[in-house]
């Protein structure tokens, strides 16, 4: 059992937190109203997870599909669908920022991340919907405007204050650091579920209503009616319950420049937001699954087995991973899964065109990767709660905002290399056959370039040792928030 510090200790570590001021002034210092937190509750906690599934039905169906849809059904060029994506994702990351600083000034009768989710549910569903409905009417110059428009209107505008206040949400709902571990392993569950079901029916349900336009236009408008189901789900169906450790915090009063300075004091931010990145830039790239499934193994159906061997391991090992990172911590098994993950993209690339092989590689890759994709955002939860536990100022909203811009700039990048390369490649979407070119240019974004990706991972992974604080970390945090030490006013 891992022993906590004595009060004595933990005044000590308080001290030393928030730099050379005297203990006396700490002692006197302003406390702010303390809430005892009530338990997560079972229906709580899969109320909170649902809310994933509603969110990668939309994630998942852009970041797989939309760069697939674009240059096969709408006929825009690669290179600039890739553009179109990038460009996207770019201000998305900047509206992250933005959204994340009004998240953390909002304060209602419902706290400040579920009205966010609330009032994002019809302009991320609507939006969504419209991407995947280009009028076929249009100039190509038009088509492309207007897909970028909508791109943009859905994940920049739409999902992001969604998905930035559900991020926001895991961080106040609890300050429990077992429960939080616990909470994003049924939320990973749920998106990896959701994911899988989008990977492997949505080829299928196309084709069963219809094919072309038309079987795009029914099947989001599906996922569209579901994913807002879950987002008031989750608005029903939890509570925020963590609030400031101080009044000195000020977080609603503090302009947009204080609370940056103040993010950019936590080292671990840096961390985190590369390995958002590294881990984005992995699934974006990912969506070159559907190209080299039609055009390296020749059948556009496999891609939904690709799927299957990703998510299944995945699905099975994550809920391991509440008494792996009890153990452990989080960077010890960061390091052997990024390793694992090489590994298994080595055994791919043994034979790519062999299916076999690609699938073993991929189950092999898929273990490796659950680590990170079951605690990562555990992980921010913890920069936030060290951010608080240096400073005094609580910034939740904001720490999620930088990490998901990390995400949105690592996925377009790496679904816009996919445009570019193939691109370059000579890839032509009208075309029965691609040319050797392009078929080993979608071997090497398929499978090499992950692999270099996730070798960085690893090097990002040594550093991000913030499992060291973590005891005496919330130990203090906890004494704060009852009153047992107080700090100065920052």
């Amino acid at each position: 059992m891992t022993s906590h510090p004595e009060p004595e200790a933990a005044a000590g570590d308080v001290r030393a937190a928030v730099g050379s001021a005297p203990i006396s002034d700490a002692v006197n210092a302003p406390v702010a109203d303390v809430v005892e937190e009530t338990p997560v509750r079972l229906r709580e906690r899969i109320s909170y997870a649902t809310g994933d599934i509603g969110g990668n039905l939309i994630f998942a169906t852009v970041s797989s599909f939309v760069l697939f849809y674009f240059t096969d059904t709408v006929g825009i060029g690669a290179a600039i669908a890739g553009t179109i994506i990038l460009l996207g994702r770019v201000l998305d990351g900047t509206m992250d920022l933005v959204v994340g600083t009004l998240i953390d000034k909002t304060q209602t009768r419902w706290g400040k991340a579920r009205p966010w989710i609330l009032l994002s549910t019809p302009i991320v569903t609507l939006a969504f919907v419209g991407l995947f409905n280009v009028p076929a009417g249009l100039s190509s110059t038009g088509q492309e405007i207007y897909a970028f428009v909508f791109y943009f209107l859905c994940l920049a505008i739409g999902y992001t204050g969604s998905n930035l206040a559900y991020h926001t949400l895991l961080s106040v709902i609890t300050s429990d650091g077992k429960t939080r571990v616990s909470l994003t392993v049924m939320r990973t569950f749920a998106a990896l579920l959701a994911t899988l079901l989008v990977n492997f029916f949505t080829i299928p349900l196309i084709g069963r209503f219809g094919g072309g336009q038309t079987g795009w236009s029914i099947t989001v408008a599906i996922y569209a009616a579901i994913a807002a189901i879950t987002f008031i789900v989750v608005f029903l169906g939890t509570k925020e319950r963590v609030t400031t450790t101080v009044e000195a915090d000020r977080s609603s009063s503090r302009s947009v420049l204080e609370l940056i300075r103040i993010l950019l004091k936590n080292k671990y931010f840096y961390l985190g937001f590369a390995l958002f990145f590294t881990q984005f830039l992995a699934s974006g790239v990912g969506s070159v699954g559907i190209y080299f499934a039609k055009d390296v193994l020749g059948d556009p159906s496999l891609y939904s087995f690709f799927s299957l061997a990703t998510m299944g391991p995945l699905l099975i090992g994550m809920w391991f991973m509440p008494m792996i990172t009890a153990r452990f911590g989080k960077r010890l098994p960061f390091l052997v899964g990024s390793a694992l993950a090489v590994v298994g993209l080595g055994i791919a690339l043994i034979d790519p065109t062999n299916f076999t092989m690609v699938i073993a590689g991929s189950v092999v890759r898929s273990i490796g990767t659950i680590p990170v994709s079951a605690a990562l955002f555990a992980l921010v939860a913890d920069i936030v709660d060290y951010g608080e536990w240096r400073t005094g100022v609580r910034v939740d909203a904001m720490t999620y905002s930088a990490a998901t811009a990390g995400q949105n700039l690592g996925a377009g990048v790496g679904a816009a290399l996919v445009g570019w390369l193939l691109a370059a490649s000579q890839y032509d979407g009208a075309a029965a056959t691609q040319l050797q070119s392009a078929i080993d240019m979608e071997i090497f974004l398929f499978l090499g370039l992950p692999l270099i990706v996730y070798a960085l991972q690893f090097v990002i992974a040594i550093f991000l040792n913030i499992d060291r604080y973590q005891p005496g970390m919330s130990e203090d945090l906890r004494l704060r928030r009852t009153g047992a030490i107080r700090i100065p006013q920052n």
